[in-house]
C-alpha cells in the first residue's frame, strides 16, 4: 500500500500527521506480515528448515504431476475476492473505489471532487478562505476559547490521533470477525479519502494554528502538513455516513442524518471539534472536511446501492469565520444540485456492499 511506510513512523510524528491513512490500520498488521505467517502461528527462518525437514521425513515418491481436481472454470470475481488475504483484498478495493472519484485542482483557490462514475461531473466542491487578519482574529479567538478544555478531552484527543473507528464501534457492533466486510469498506473510504484529502491539503497549503502564534501551545504534535481540511473531520463524518447507512440497511441524506443530530454525526463533529481543542485546527478546517466526507461517503453508499444519482456538497470558506457545530453545518449542507451516476460499481464492490449490510441483520 502507499502509506505502509508511513504507518510505521506514525509514533514518531505525534501519529496525527498521517491520520489521513488510517484507514489502513485495521489491515495493517496483515500486511507486514504475509509471506511470514504461518497457518498456526508467527513464522520464520527456524519454521521454514522445521517444515524442510519435514517433508524430507514424510514425502512419497513424486513426479512432480498435480494429484488434485481444481474447477477455475469462472475465475475471478467475488470468490477470488473472498479467497484473498486482507492486505491484496484492501489493494482491489483502494482501485475499485479509484474508479469512483478523482481530483480537480487546476484552480487555485478551489479543490473538487469529481466523480468518474458520473461522467466527471462535480460532487464535492471547496473554496478555500483568505487568510487574513479577519479570519485569523475569529477563528483564533475560539481556539483560545476552546483551550479551556484540553484536560477534559485528553484521553479523547490521543487517542483519536491514530484510531477513530473503535469511537463508531461504542454505536454499534464492529467486529473483525462479525462485522468483517463492514470493516473492510470503512476502512476502504477511509483510505480513499485519505488521499483525497491529502492532496487538497497540498494544494491549499494553509497556515496551521501554531504558525499563527506561539501561545497556541498545542497538546499534540502538529502535523507536517496543511491545516485546511481538517483530515479527522473529513474522515470521522465519511465514516459516520457510511457507518449510518450500515445501521439503515440502505442510503441516508446526509442533510437529514446531521439535521436529527444522528449518534454517528454527534460522534463526527465532536472528533472534529477535539482536533480545534488540542490545538491544530480552525474550525473552519473542520466544516470544510465535514462537507467534503460528508459528501464522498454519500457518493460511495449511493454508488454501491444503485442509486441513480447523489447530491452535490459544498462550502466556500471564503469570508468563513463562524464556529463549527453540527448546527452550522445543517444550513451550509443544503444539496447544489444532483449528479447521475453512468458507470456502475464492480460486482466486487456491489457485492461487498451486500454482504456488509446483511452484517447488520440481527
Amino acid at each position: 500500500m502507499s502509506f505502509s511506510g508511513t504507518q510505521g513512523t506514525q509514533g514518531t510524528q505525534g501519529t496525527q500527521g498521517t491520520q489521513g491513512t488510517q484507514g489502513t490500520q485495521g489491515t495493517q498488521g496483515t500486511q507486514g506480515t504475509q509471506g511470514t505467517q504461518g497457518a498456526g502461528g508467527s513464522a520464520g527462518p527456524y519454521l521454514s528448515l522445521a517444515l524442510a525437514t519435514t517433508r524430507d521425513g514424510i514425502s512419497r515418491q513424486w513426479t512432480g504431476v498435480g494429484g488434485r481436481a481444481i474447477d477455475n472454470a469462472t475465475p475471478g470475481g467475488w470468490d477470488a475476492f473472498r479467497k484473498m488475504q486482507d492486505g491484496p483484498q484492501a489493494a482491489v478495493l483502494d482501485y475499485e473505489l479509484g474508479c469512483l472519484a478523482g481530483l480537480d485542482i487546476s484552480t487555485a483557490q478551489k479543490g473538487i471532487v469529481k466523480a468518474r462514475a458520473a461522467g466527471g461531473a462535480d460532487a464535492v466542491i471547496l473554496t478555500r478562505p483568505v487568510y487574513d487578519q479577519a479570519f485569523v482574529d475569529a477563528q483564533m479567538s475560539l481556539i483560545r476559547s476552546y483551550a479551556d478544555l484540553r484536560m477534559d478531552r485528553l484521553a479523547e484527543i490521543q487517542v483519536q490521533t491514530g484510531d477513530i473507528v473503535s469511537f463508531f464501534g461504542g454505536l454499534g457492533y464492529l467486529d473483525r470477525v462479525a462485522t468483517k466486510r463492514s470493516l473492510e469498506l470503512i476502512w476502504a473510504v477511509l483510505r480513499m479519502v485519505g488521499q483525497m484529502e491529502m492532496r487538497l491539503k497540498m494544494h491549499f497549503d494553509f497556515p496551521r494554528p501554531i504558525q499563527t502564534s506561539s501561545d497556541v501551545q498545542p497538546v499534540i504534535q502538529t502535523p507536517g502538513h496543511g491545516s485546511w481540511p481538517s483530515g479527522h473531520a473529513t474522515e470521522a463524518f465519511a465514516v459516520a455516513q457510511v457507518f449510518s447507512a450500515l445501521q439503515a440497511g440502505g442510503p441516508v441524506d446526509a442533510l437529514d442524518a446531521v439535521t436529527a443530530r444522528s449518534h454517528p454525526m454527534r460522534l463526527a463533529a465532536r472528533i472534529a471539534t477535539n482536533r480545534t481543542i488540542a490545538g491544530v485546527h480552525y474550525p473552519s478546517d473542520s466544516m470544510a472536511g465535514a462537507v467534503l466526507g460528508l459528501g464522498i461517503g454519500e457518493m460511495v453508499i449511493n454508488w454501491l446501492s444503485g442509486q441513480a444519482e447523489t447530491p452535490v456538497r459544498q462550502f466556500n470558506g471564503t469570508g468563513f469565520v463562524d464556529d463549527f457545530s453540527l448546527e452550522t453545518l445543517e444550513g451550509i449542507l443544503p444539496s447544489a444540485g444532483m449528479v447521475s451516476f453512468v458507470d456502475p460499481p464492480s460486482p466486487v464492490l456491489s457485492n461487498l456492499w451486500q454482504v456488509a449490510k446483511d452484517e447488520w441483520v440481527r
